[in-house]
């Protein structure tokens, strides 16, 4: 049987023209929105002159973080030798260069003048973490389209699946150190301004890509004919528990010495995500996106495939939450004070005890259609790449 009758055979009904209808139906609303935007400026959104960062750029941070973490599990399992996860490699490769591509788009509708970024490019400033994210972007964009290169040949040569692993690893370590110390370095945000933050990036990264992992691979085993390792998921779960635990552990030593060092600025910015605005979302992410997925990691509950498909989903959510939380705790204090300083944002808004952002229908727009071009590519990527894997183990057979 060919590769083409596999893949053809192997779409499921959710795939089919309603499927690719929904997506196409959300791209066109995305790019609507940013045309909308892009015509009438920022002050569309629900951006200002104090909250300057929102939704475009937590989008961004999420996407950067999902886009490693499979493909770092993929990558550390071909370096040392092991096959438990080698079933999910072409799945995994196929979300992490998805990802990291979204992100990258992701960036552009928060230029408010996208049509100036090839300035950037053309005249870099080589001493700013922003070049360095681009450069490290394209790096990882060219890793990921070797990897699947070489995933999908025939017959791949020795070695090379490796040499790449060895490679990817540190790019990806690379990916979101940079997207960190983009936040890390800025010494007027107390909050970002710490030497763990690169590490809970890294860290937070590992546990939102595993359970996008998982997450994926329960969706095309449930939708298709494919089917991985059978305790690709207990093993997962396992896994998980570790990224988990670190990820809260970091959490834990920067919120202890932030509040322990009882330093003036640090502290407010503190005190709004543990007893401020943002606190229901800080809590809600400790609850139900690092607890309870460890509970269940580290029960036998861990043995079915819904449960740890469960725990993947509430470490991913736990993610978002804290991708919000870290920046918008920065942004919700404000470098100048208000009144009687500066208005909250726009011409003739009057003057605001605190600022406040509240995401437009433009933003939202923009982010449907970011996410829909998301499951277009990956809905592509399973259909030729990851489900004619069969046919090519019957061809090397």
């Amino acid at each position: 049987m060919s590769v083409a009758t596999i893949a053809r055979n192997a779409v499921p009904r959710a795939w089919g023209p309603a499927w690719h209808g929904l997506l196409v139906g959300g791209m066109v609303v995305g790019i609507g929105s940013f045309a909308y935007q892009w015509w009438n400026g920022l002050a569309v959104t629900g951006l200002s002159n104090t909250i300057s960062w929102g939704a475009y750029i937590i989008t961004f941070m999420f996407l950067v973080g999902i886009s490693a973490g499979g493909l770092i599990v993929a990558a550390g399992a071909e370096l040392v030798g092991s096959v438990r996860f080698a079933s999910l490699q072409r799945l995994a490769v196929v979300l992490s260069g998805t990802a990291i591509l979204t992100a990258a788009l992701s960036i552009l509708p928060d230029l408010g003048r996208p049509q100036f970024v090839w300035r950037m490019l053309r005249q870099p400033h080589w001493t700013s973490p922003l070049i360095w994210d681009v450069i490290i972007i394209t790096v990882y964009l060219t890793i990921a389209g070797l990897d699947l290169y070489v995933l999908t040949r025939p017959i791949p040569r020795p070695g090379s699946l490796r040499r790449l692993a060895a490679v990817a690893l540190p790019a990806a370590v690379l990916v979101h150190s940079i997207t960190a110390w983009i936040f890390g370095l800025l010494v007027a945000r107390p909050f970002w301004n710490t030497a763990l933050l690169a590490p809970m990036f890294i860290s937070s990264a590992l546990v939102s890509g595993l359970g996008l992992l998982i997450v994926a691979a329960h969706l095309v085993q449930r939708w298709t004919d494919w089917k991985p390792q059978e305790t690709v998921y207990e093993d997962l779960g396992g896994l998980l528990v570790w990224f988990l635990a670190a990820d809260g552990f970091l959490l834990f030593t920067e919120v202890l010495t932030t509040y322990a060092s009882r330093v003036p600025d640090h502290l407010e910015q503190l005190d709004v995500l543990l007893f401020g605005r943002l606190a229901p979302v800080f809590w809600a992410e400790i609850a139900l996106g690092v607890l309870v997925p460890l509970a269940i990691c580290v029960s036998r509950l861990r043995r079915r495939r819904r449960w740890v498909v469960a725990a993947g989903t509430l470490a991913m959510a736990g993610v978002l939450a804290k991708r919000i939380n870290i920046v918008m705790t920065s942004m919700y204090v404000p470098l100048v004070g208000l009144a009687p300083g500066i208005p909250n944002g726009r011409a003739g808004q009057g003057f605001v005890p605190a600022p406040v952002y509240v995401p437009t229908w433009v933003e939202f727009g923009i982010l449907i259609g970011l996410a829909s071009f998301f499951g277009m590519l990956v809905t592509l990527g399973v259909r030729y790449v990851v489900l004619p894997e069969r046919a090519d183990r019957e061809a090397e057979s």
